[in-house]
């Protein structure tokens, strides 16, 4: 028998056996996901391929949704019709291969599914995901939830199930990433992030007497802050993508030439060009005056660094403190998607947001969350670190959650030593930390010295990659770990 036609014999075992339409918490979690990447369902039209019992659907079309079933067990499609049909609530149910569905091009608002790419090999995932784009509207979104290979509960339960002959799930791929496969299927991916941790905890029953530590993580787990739970793997990981045309701002970043043949000096040219064509249109424009001259003499070695991330087109960059994004123009020039925070709108150029798709947020990350629930490749921290007034751990915490597995931060600081060494500064763990109601002022106030760029790394779980000196300036490129604390 060949492993495809095995894998489809278990699902139809599987789908044999009574089906529990009774609502649980993975469910909810994944409907709650759902609804965060759509906004709403009320009125669209949706598609989950390769439906299984179909309840998340079902509850989706109680919430007037139209929702279509596809699914190539007949088994699973008689569950998912009867369950439908006993709250008289309409679906479409399809029986069907989902690398070949009878379904129109361009059709749906959302195509998703939960639990099905890990069953197939690359070139099979590959042909699911060409075909869900296919029946795809333009500008719609697909959703697509695999195991996470990160997420340890889920590893250890499925790998002590295997090696028990407990597994029923046949063959099984967690997964890392799917930017790759999107990337091979021309799927512009929005967002990657793993959701679902206590979920995980149910895997573990596949090992003997494991209720104790079910227990205790799952009290580890509530206690944790909101901050630190965003770190911990959950079972399942979340790869959110769109389907073009790009909206217009986003399509114009994607035809920019990339500057494959252009040094890092000529690259910061055409950048600081393209920014001063914008600014020559204002008043006494502080860039042209000042900034432009001075300021790659803050991070220039950081230039090649940031190209050798870049090399991959599409990579999602965060500027902090982004003034009038110089590095941002940087990134969008070798095809990244850019977005640039900053606390005084006084620097940004809305035209420039809406020539070259470089989204802009005004913020204080001191005080406030940084807005969005996406993660980033590469997030830039340049002459922002000095003017902190509270202490920079729960900030750079904040930035370590918003960067994907691996992503790298790089920062720019005056050095202590170079620029006031008689100064006194407050010892980095004597700083103040920020509360609702404190003030903030404008001003450089506290300068870095080298043993607390470390500490910082080693409290917000950072591995320092390089850190070097130049004109004065601390120049830092932090890595976040694959797993926290690592």
């Amino acid at each position: 028998m060949l492993p495809d036609e095995r894998q489809k014999e278990i699902w139809d075992q599987l789908w044999s056996r009574e089906v529990s339409y009774h609502w649980d918490s993975l469910s909810q979690t994944i409907y709650d996901k759902i609804i965060a990447v759509t906004g709403g369902i009320e009125g669209k039209c949706i598609l989950e391929a390769g439906s299984g019992t179909g309840k998340i659907s079902l509850r989706l079309a109680a919430e007037h949704a139209e929702v279509t079933l596809v699914d190539y067990s007949e088994n699973a499609l008689y569950n998912s019709r009867s369950a439908f049909y006993n709250v008289k609530i309409p679906g479409t149910f399809v029986l069907s291969d989902i690398r070949e569905m009878t379904l129109p091009d361009q059709h749906f608002d959302l195509t998703w599914n939960a639990g099905v790419l890990e069953h197939f090999e690359e070139e099979e995932q590959i042909a699911i995901l060409r075909e869900m784009k296919r029946v795809t509207k333009p500008g719609g979104t697909m959703l697509i939830l695999t195991p996470f290979a990160e997420c340890l509960p889920y590893r250890a339960g499925k790998e002590a199930a295997e090696q028990l002959g407990t597994w029923m799930y046949g063959t099984e791929h967690p997964a890392f990433t799917l930017r790759h496969q999107f990337e091979r299927c021309g799927i512009t991916m929005i967002e990657e992030s793993s959701i679902g941790f206590l979920n995980s905890l149910d895997f573990l029953d596949f090992i003997r007497d494991s209720q104790t530590v079910k227990h205790w993580l799952t009290m580890w787990y509530h206690r944790l802050p909101e901050h630190e739970k965003r770190n911990v793997p959950g079972y399942l990981l979340v790869s959110v993508g769109t389907v073009g045309p790009l909206p217009e701002a986003a399509e114009r970043q994607c035809k920019l030439p990339l500057d494959e043949d252009l040094s890092s000096d000529e690259k910061l040219s055409r950048a600081q060009t393209i920014i001063s064509s914008y600014h020559a249109k204002r008043n006494e424009s502080h860039y042209l005056s000042v900034y432009k001259d001075e300021e790659a003499s803050y991070w220039y070695p950081l230039l090649p660094i940031l190209d050798s991330l870049l090399v991959r087109r599409g990579a999602k960059v965060l500027d902090i403190g982004a003034a009038y994004g110089t590095l941002l123009m940087y990134s969008v020039l070798s095809g990244a998607q850019a977005h640039g925070l900053d606390q005084m709108a006084d620097y940004w150029s809305v035209e420039l947001e809406q020539d070259y798709g470089i989204r802009w947020s005004q913020c204080n990350v001191e005080a406030e969350e940084i807005p969005g629930s996406e993660r980033y490749d590469i997030i830039l921290f340049t002459e922002v670190l000095e003017h902190m007034n509270y202490n920079p751990i729960p900030v750079l915490r904040k930035i370590h959650d918003k960067l994907m597995p691996g992503g790298s931060l790089l920062i720019s600081t005056p050095w202590k030593r170079h620029f006031a060494p008689a100064r006194h500064d407050p010892d980095l763990l004597d700083m103040p930390y920020y509360r609702i109601g404190d003030g903030f002022v404008d001003a450089e106030m506290k300068y870095y010295s080298i043993d607390e760029m470390y500490v910082l790394a080693e409290a917000t779980n950072f591995q320092v990659k390089s850190l070097e000196i130049y004109n004065g300036h601390l120049l830092a490129w932090f890595l976040r770990t694959q797993q926290p604390g690592i």
